[in-house]
């Protein structure tokens, strides 16, 4: 046992061995996902004896995917937001756009943008809030008029009147300009201009 005087190690991660492991298998899953698996050529099938069953790399895929769920549900460890949201809820295969998913941008009228995600196995489809758009910066670049890989904005509605959404949102905090100022004692360090 540790003395109560010892400082906790902040680098100490629990459970690090079976972190790893989820880690690998969600990997080689994203892997084999986007390998394509070559058609056996069915011409020479009368000649050869039977064999066992081949399995895809799709299959494998999935079933590493359905194994990380279970030793996460085992060892009750929780994963990440991120990987979940890759994850087909209804056939288990990695959502990776453009390969084996579809993701496209549409309007909402909880939230301003839906990711929605269509996977190409099951035809499913999964729908997940879009993170707010950041204003445009001093310098020039927006990140709204920067294309992001593999997403396609929907088409706009036609025919159809737009209804008038909830008030424009604050930016985030961390976006915001509030001026905080930094002291030592009495002395200012840094943050507002002082003129």
């Amino acid at each position: 046992k540790g003395n109560r005087g010892d400082v906790p190690n902040p680098n100490h991660i629990s459970n690090k061995d079976i972190i790893q492991r989820l880690n690998f298998l969600y990997q080689a899953s994203a892997l084999l996902g986007t390998i394509s698996t070559p058609v056996p050529c069915s011409a020479n099938a009368r000649h050869q004896p039977k064999r066992k069953r081949v399995v895809t790399t799709s299959e494998l895929s999935r079933s590493y995917i359905d194994t990380m769920r279970i030793v996460g549900q085992k060892t009750n460890t929780k994963m990440d937001p991120s990987v979940k949201r890759c994850i087909c809820k209804n056939c288990s295969s990695v959502l990776i756009p453009g390969i084996s998913a579809t993701v496209r941008v549409k309007d909402s009228t909880s939230h301003r943008h839906l990711v929605s995600y269509v996977c190409h196995a099951c035809r499913s489809e999964r729908r997940i809030p879009a993170p707010p758009v950041l204003p445009d910066d001093p310098m020039g670049a927006s990140y709204a008029n920067q294309p992001v890989a593999g997403i396609v904005p929907a088409k706009p509605l036609q025919g159809r009147r737009r209804r008038h959404g909830p008030a424009p949102r604050l930016p985030p905090h961390f976006a915001r300009d509030i001026g905080h100022v930094v002291f030592r004692g009495d002395q200012i360090i840094s943050g507002v201009d002082l003129e």
